[in-house]
């Protein structure tokens, strides 16, 4: 099965690329937040504040295997709530591939990024880690559902695909990248995240959807390692602490390319 949040209105046919598949004949629409907008790469001004970007992975999926249709409404700051209100209502009937990336904001990981990046003591900061990691297990899996289960309603045979979010960070104690938080706090923040994904892959699944985890994929490229795929703080807002081209290109490109092809 395949799915993933965020598919809307539908955009012109896309050319079809050598290779003919059947999911040349699917009509692909992206759900989400700034990770499925493409925040941290290129970003379209046409796109206004919700800067989606020709280098996010599903235009990228699109560009790659030239669907039917292509649309994507994924939105900077969107909480799956504002994705089931304002986004799901793009999907139709005929849509067979729905792609969601959904969660992080409804667990207010930007602003735990701020305490934990500012606060004048470690307990500040894991403090904020527990109060986000309370609301991943208890409240972000409802939210994700419910956005299951209303593209479900609209269109009941599209694949979902829910894909998560990386770990920020390489496990270390030692990092030379300016503004990032110390050493216990990012090993932190990287658990938050886990949490968060563990959290979302159970309720995807539970509900037909299937997760497609991205942590392996960006291992070795989180900020402090050699060759990272994560904006660093100095990116400035609001690209910090987004992927990079290179990590839609490489981490979250072939991950959901994997996810596709399965029957």
């Amino acid at each position: 099965m395949l799915a993933v949040l965020l598919l809307v209105g539908l955009a012109p046919a896309a050319v079809a690329a050598p290779g003919a598949s059947a999911q040349q004949a699917t009509r692909y629409v992206a759900l989400g937040d700034s990770y499925a907008a493409g925040v941290g790469a290129a970003t379209d001004p046409a796109s206004g504040e919700c800067l989606r970007g020709p280098d996010a992975y599903p235009a990228l999926w699109a560009e790659r295997h030239g669907p039917a249709s292509f649309s994507t409404v994924a939105c900077s700051g969107a909480t799956s709530g504002e994705v089931l209100a304002r986004q799901v209502r793009t999907v139709s009937a005929d849509t067979g591939l729905v792609t969601i990336t959904a969660g992080g904001n409804d667990t207010g990981f930007g602003p735990v990024l701020a305490t934990c990046s500012t606060a004048p003591d470690d307990e500040t900061c894991f403090r904020a880690v527990r109060g986000g990691e309370r609301i991943a297990e208890l409240f972000a899996p409802g939210g994700l559902i419910s956005v299951i289960v209303a593209v479900r309603l609209q269109a009941p045979d599209a694949r979902i695909v829910v894909l998560g979010y990386p770990r920020l960070f390489e496990p270390g104690a030692t990092c030379d990248v300016p503004g990032v938080p110390n050493a216990a706090r990012r090993e932190a923040l990287n658990r938050a995240a886990d949490t968060l994904n563990d959290a979302l892959a159970d309720a995807a699944q539970r509900f037909r959807g299937q997760f497609v985890d991205v942590r392996d994929a960006f291992a070795g490229h989180g900020l402090c390692g050699a060759e990272p795929w994560i904006n660093p703080p100095a990116a400035g807002s609001p690209a910090a602490y987004h992927p990079t081209a290179a990590g839609y290109r490489d981490g979250y490109l072939p991950a959901l390319d994997a996810a596709a092809a399965r029957p």
